[in-house]
């Protein structure tokens, strides 16, 4: 079997039918080089019987690693990250479905540029319903990938180590490791042109603990990273010096992981700031500029921490 270019770790908990999906579409839309590390977190018979067949069917291609207990989703990461030898990592939930040319595309954008860390795929998880079209080669930066499917360079783990297990059973542990990585000067980036359906709300989100132990690890992220805020700019009329100023300010407050909003008049906005995928830009025309973005900040139901005018 040729050098492996990738192995993907999944989490297992249960949800077999799911499972099932995930890896027949693995094995459909996938050309390159790939090992399957299986981290079984004491499923039920049915999905442990799938698995231990799985991994005998193809033992070049599958390994299995079964715990005897749940031991959440960023223990289960860890595991699998401790038997790959792959130069890239790609940490997939077993509730996804991947589209042609997924894990490919990942790593086309993931060695176009030497900064790049992480790369989340193109989801319905991010807001998209479908693959975007003609977008090979193209990506968004993020403030911070998301674990549903983050490829990751293997040098990156080798810098900043492995997943925190603080957040265990899960939760926050992908933003955590995505800002340990931009603060260690990687970037984290979403692929256009990669694809993967991520059904959502299954696996230990049914939990009777999960809304206790959310609320747990948001308390661990914000006292570490602080809290995640909403900033609004009101851009009406600036000079190109001052534009430079702007986005220099902009581009700080993405990296340290914010949403920022921009309100400006039609085609200004673009003229100087990159797409981010933390970022919006509202457009209004000059007629009654002022009411309607005095109209949107009023009535939104997230409301800004803080909201600069130029």
């Amino acid at each position: 079997m040729p050098d492996i270019k990738c192995d993907i770790i999944i989490p297992v908990w249960n949800e077999c039918e799911l499972l099932r999906k995930c890896i027949a579409s693995i094995e459909k839309n996938t050309s390159l080089s790939y090992r399957i590390i299986l981290v079984d977190n004491a499923s039920y018979p049915e999905t442990a019987l799938y698995l231990k067949g799985l991994s005998e069917s193809n033992k070049n291609r599958t390994i299995l690693i079964r715990n005897e207990e749940n031991l959440g989703f960023p223990k289960a990461v860890n595991q699998g990250i401790e038997f790959s030898s792959a130069a890239y990592l790609c940490v997939l939930n077993s509730d996804t479905e991947v589209y042609k040319g997924w894990l490919e595309e990942m790593i086309k954008i993931a060695e176009c540029n030497v900064a790049i860390g992480i790369v989340n795929p193109s989801s319905n998880n991010l807001g998209q319903l479908e693959r975007l079209k003609d977008s090979s080669g193209k990506w968004i930066e993020m403030s911070s990938c998301i674990g549903f499917c983050m490829l990751i360079k293997r040098e990156v783990i080798q810098k900043i180590g492995r997943f925190d297990e603080i957040y265990s059973p899960g939760n926050f542990e992908d933003t955590d490791f995505s800002r340990r990585a931009i603060m260690s000067g990687y970037r984290c980036v979403m692929a256009k042109g990669a694809y993967v359906y991520h059904v959502q709300n299954t696996g230990f989100k049914k939990r009777k603990d999960w809304d206790k132990n959310f609320k747990r690890n948001l308390e661990i992220f914000n006292k570490k990273w602080g809290k995640i805020k909403r900033i609004a700019y009101i851009i009406k009329n600036t000079g190109e010096d001052r534009l430079k100023n702007i986005e220099d300010d902009i581009k700080g407050f993405l990296k340290n992981g914010n949403w920022v909003y921009i309100f400006t008049k039609k085609g200004s906005a673009n003229l100087f700031l990159a797409e981010h995928c933390s970022m919006r830009v509202i457009e209004f025309g000059e007629f009654m500029f002022d009411i309607k973005v005095l109209w949107n900040i009023i009535f939104r139901k997230k409301k800004f921490d803080k909201i600069i005018r130029y």
